[in-house]
């Protein structure tokens, strides 16, 4: 099964494609990160009393940080998904 030849257009889909995996990629880092502060990190440091109160208040903040990353992250893996028609114009047969 030999691929067919990859031409500039097919070049600028896989290259659209790994954009989008790679920011798919910094969104999840980013929730996973904000998630944490604010589920994990501000309680524990508030119950210690080793934060002010008022940054307290800001993890309702955090937490829409964070699932406003999640949901960009869902829409950008769904234009990835979208994207990968790309693979079957260069591999037209992907089972053997």
């Amino acid at each position: 099964m030999d691929p067919t030849y990859i031409t500039t257009e097919i070049w600028q889909d896989i290259s659209t494609a790994l954009r989008l995996l790679w920011l798919y990629v910094f969104l999840i880092l980013g929730f996973a990160t904000n998630f944490l502060i604010a589920h994990a990190l501000i309680p524990s440091l508030a119950s210690t009393r080793q934060i002010p109160d008022k940054l307290v208040k800001l993890r309702a903040l955090v937490y829409l940080m964070a699932f406003g990353a999640l949901g960009l992250a869902i829409l950008i893996f769904v234009g990835f998904l979208l994207n990968l028609d790309v693979l079957g114009r260069v591999w037209p047969r992907w089972w053997l």
